[in-house]
């Protein structure tokens, strides 16, 4: 009889102990799967994301650029609409190029407390250059490293370099608004002091630095 209640016992703290872990368990395959799920679907829109951004790309967009050399008596804000193309020949490299026209503000050059003014010469740019860049993931917003490199052409001619960091944020299928934001060098007119050399204040082109950024669309 000792013998049968001992089993009993045995028995009942067996299946008491034994159904907290199945319950664990399952809980605990309920939440791999979710996770599993969860890495599939943001897989899967990758691809999706990927597939749609391949091969040719084009669109527009707003460029606001402020350069300022040393030595010059002012900087200038350059407002530029440009049209952008390229080929997008895989999930990380895109290689195209940039051309439009930039407006160089203010519309006069005046020494930096604005006196001696005269109509700038420079008013207007048009810019041509290569656009590559490298995207880290495809997602729905894709980060992504760039360099502009290239030529400005106005009463003068200068180079004109940019790297920085951009967005594609997508909207719909292959379509993509752009935000972006580099820095590099430019070019413009004003007085600059060569009084170093016995020039004083000359009147001319001069190279600056520049902070850049860009809002597009692209499809």
């Amino acid at each position: 009889m000792l013998l049968m209640i001992c089993c009993l016992l045995y028995g009942c703290f067996t299946v008491s102990v034994a159904e907290p872990r199945n319950k664990n368990q399952k809980t605990d395959d309920a939440a791999v799967q979710k996770v599993l799920d969860k890495n599939q679907k943001r897989e899967m829109y990758s691809a999706e994301v990927e597939a749609a951004m391949l091969g040719l790309r084009m669109g527009g967009e707003y460029s606001f650029r402020v350069v300022a050399a040393f030595g010059a008596q002012t900087s200038v804000n350059k407002h530029g609409f440009h049209y952008f193309a390229g080929y997008r020949f895989n999930k990380h490299w895109y290689v195209g190029g940039v051309a439009g026209i930039d407006l160089t503000t203010p519309f006069t050059v005046s020494y930096y407390d604005g006196s001696n003014s005269i109509s700038r010469s420079d008013k207007v740019y048009v810019p041509i250059v290569a656009d590559v860049r490298y995207y880290f993931r495809p997602a729905r917003v894709s980060t992504y490293l760039y360099t502009n490199l290239g030529a400005e052409f106005s009463k003068y001619v200068g180079g004109i370099y940019l790297f920085g960091i951009g967005f594609d944020i997508r909207t719909k299928g292959s379509q993509c608004v752009n935000l972006s934001l580099g820095f590099g060098s430019s070019q413009y007119e004003t007085y600059y002091d060569e009084s170093i050399i016995g020039g004083g204040l000359v009147l001319g082109k001069r190279g600056g630095l520049a902070a850049n950024l860009k809002l597009g669309y692209a499809f």
